[in-house]
């Protein structure tokens, strides 16, 4: 599998076979500028304005929101229910993360986390290939607390997304403290921060 960050939390996987995915397709307000880009299928974590713009993916693809697992376009897709924030969902309710294997690869997509996932989850996503975490705060969790779930579940590489960019139309923190968390630490997680493509 490879991956292109497209903006905000919104990612281009493709498959060995051609598949494509894509996660948490973003509105003009968080990337004004979204390449033209079609999808096999299309994974929705939750249906804020920043996540959910189906309509902007070329192609038919198939919404892929239940956590239930599914095979589609050779992608094998569970998701995780887990929270918005860190009061079980009473402020902004309730977010999917999507484990999506192929490939003998697993990448994580953790849409607007919210808080520490539970020891269940962490189990299932444990040594994955990819995590794709939020670290921007104010709607998830910010860079230190994001530095520790990523220490938790061991990835091999961690793409941190959902952070303040030039073009964001809302504020979230930058990604500064994230690295910061990451360069005083030790653990032996690779840190990818792709070029938009």
């Amino acid at each position: 599998m490879k991956y292109a960050w497209l903006g905000h939390s919104t990612f281009l996987i493709t498959n060995d076979a051609g598949g494509r995915l894509v996660t948490d397709p973003a509105d003009e307000r968080s990337i004004p500028k979204l390449p033209e880009v079609s999808a096999d299928v299309v994974t929705v974590s939750h249906r804020h304005h920043d996540h959910c713009a189906v309509e902007r993916i070329g192609g038919e693809p198939v919404v892929k929101e239940s956590p239930e697992p599914e095979t589609l376009a050779g992608f094998s897709i569970r998701g995780f229910s887990t929270f918005h924030d860190e009061v079980k969902g009473a402020k902004r309710g309730l977010n999917t993360v999507f484990l999506i294997e192929a490939d003998g690869q697993r990448f994580v997509h953790c849409g607007d986390l919210g808080h520490m996932p539970d020891e269940k989850t962490i189990a299932a996503i444990r040594g994955c290939d990819v995590l794709l975490l939020p670290v921007g705060g104010v709607y998830t969790v910010d860079g230190k607390a994001a530095w520790e779930i990523a220490k938790r579940v061991a990835p091999k590489t961690v793409v941190p997304m959902h952070y303040q960019t030039p073009d964001l139309g809302f504020k979230l923190e930058p990604i500064d403290k994230f690295l910061a968390a990451a360069n005083a630490d030790l653990a032996p997680i690779a840190i990818d921060i792709p070029p938009r493509g």
